[in-house]
C-alpha cells in the first residue's frame, strides 16, 4: 500500500477530502487517519505516524527541511490497520508487538538531511 500524510496533509487538501474520509468511514469502518494516511508502527522511511503536531527539523548546516528516516513506536497495528497494512502473505500469521512503551506510548522519529554530503541527523520525540 501506499503510505499518505495524516497530520502533514494540507489544509486545502483536507478540507477537499474530509467528506470522501467521512463516507469511506461509514461505509467501511475504515478511518483516513487510523486506518489509510501513515503506516503505524516502526517503520523507516513514509511519513512519521505523528501523535502530536509535526515538528520536522530543519538541517543545521544548510538549512533545508530534512527527510524522515525511521520511525519506532510504541505500538503497532490494531486489528483493522494490520489488515490493511500487513502483506497478505502474513495476515494468517499469529502477531505479537514489541512490547515498547516510550513515554506516554509515544514514537521516535529519525530524520536525515539529503542534501548535505554528511548527511547530518536529528530526531524528534512526541507521546500521546
Amino acid at each position: 500500500m501506499t503510505e499518505y500524510p495524516y497530520w502533514d496533509l494540507q489544509e486545502q487538501m483536507w478540507d477537499e477530502l474530509e467528506f470522501r474520509f467521512l463516507a469511506l468511514d461509514e461505509e467501511t469502518g475504515w478511518d483516513y487517519q487510523s486506518h489509510l494516511s501513515t503506516a503505524p508502527g516502526t517503520k523507516l522511511c513514509g511519513y512519521p505516524g505523528w501523535c502530536q503536531e509535526p515538528q520536522w527539523p530543519n538541517c543545521i548546516q544548510c538549512g533545508n527541511r530534512m527527510e524522515h528516516l525511521l520511525t519506532v513506536e510504541s505500538t503497532e497495528a490494531d486489528s483493522l490497520s494490520r489488515r490493511a497494512w500487513t502483506p497478505v502473505e502474513d495476515l494468517d500469521r499469529e502477531y505479537v508487538g514489541p512490547g515498547l512503551v516510550l513515554g506516554d506510548l509515544g514514537g521516535v522519529y529519525l530524520f536525515e538531511c539529503l542534501d548535505c554530503p554528511h548527511r547530518p541527523h536529528t530526531h524528534r520525540y512526541d507521546c500521546s
